[in-house]
């Protein structure tokens, strides 16, 4: 399984390795804002489709920690009755199923940030990725948020209009922003906030364009000083945001002279590989 901010996605393969089955549940999961007791309907709902199985190893974000890993992992057994059990962070999943036996880093910006790096003993080294309420800088969360923040400072007569304050009116269907403040409220406020992030960076204004910058200029640094730690010249990229022309060339300026690897993988059936091999 892989869950993040927007889906969780679940893939199953057999003793061959045959992927048997694919799909997505559209529901943020990012354990730093989701309560346990939603995270096992969720998996309730997965263990209707999927059945019995004889090993799991999920990736999640938010699973930054022992306890959050534990946690999960205690929801996961309650559901499936199995003990055949691996929970790994987005990051640690990446590096675990791209591993060459050399020294490697990742980015990723989707929902949240998190810049990982393991080393060819496979010592993890990371930076950020601490949650939407401390960190993730750069991040589909953080980005939509400093917009919204700055309508509100338009609406309250301390700077001047942007564009991007009436698409976002437009794409929350609302008619004033004040009206934006019942977002907080929402069972699901992660993904709904941060889905806004996608359509801004498509016709970019200029506040958009500094917000950006602004963020990828500490994701990148962050990513050097790994690099650095390294003695790497080139970082893998994943996530969402990376989808995003835009997002990809401010990251690429900021990112200068180092190389940028785009990572197409699919996690949710790397840990569905995974799982064969820890549970054979």
């Amino acid at each position: 399984m892989d869950g993040g901010g927007t889906h969780i996605a679940v893939s199953i393969v057999n003793e061959k390795g045959n992927n048997l089955m694919e799909f997505e549940i559209n529901t943020g999961v990012n354990l730093t804002s989701v309560d346990q007791e939603r995270l096992k309907n969720i998996f309730k709902e997965i263990y209707y489709k999927t059945g019995f199985v004889d090993g799991i190893v999920v990736s999640f974000s938010g699973a930054g920690t022992q306890k959050r890993k534990d946690n999960l992992k205690s929801i996961i057994k309650d559901v499936f009755k199995i003990d055949e059990i691996i929970v790994y962070n987005d990051g640690e999943s990446i590096l675990y199923a791209c591993y060459n036996g050399n020294n490697e880093a990742l980015v990723i910006s989707g929902t949240g940030t998190v810049v990982m790096g393991m080393t060819s003993e496979k010592q993890i080294i990371r930076s950020g990725g601490w949650g939407h309420l401390f960190n993730d800088v750069g991040g589909g969360f953080w980005i939509a948020t400093r917009i919204i923040q700055e309508a509100f400072r338009y609406r309250d007569e301390l700077r001047e209009f942007d564009p991007i304050f009436e698409r976002l009116k437009i794409y929350y269907r609302v008619d004033a922003i004040e009206e934006l403040t019942s977002l907080q409220g929402k069972e699901d406020f992660k993904t709904i906030i941060s889905s806004f992030t996608k359509d801004a960076l498509k016709e970019p204004t200029l506040l958009v364009k500094e917000i950006v910058e602004e963020g990828i200029q500490d994701l990148s640094f962050r990513c050097k000083m790994i690099l650095d730690k390294l003695a790497l010249k080139e970082i893998y990229t994943h996530g969402g945001l990376f989808e995003s022309k835009f997002y990809q060339s401010v990251f690429k300026e900021f990112m200068h002279p180092y190389s940028i690897l785009p990572l197409k993988i699919n996690v949710s059936e790397q840990m569905a590989l995974l799982a064969k091999k820890h549970s054979t």
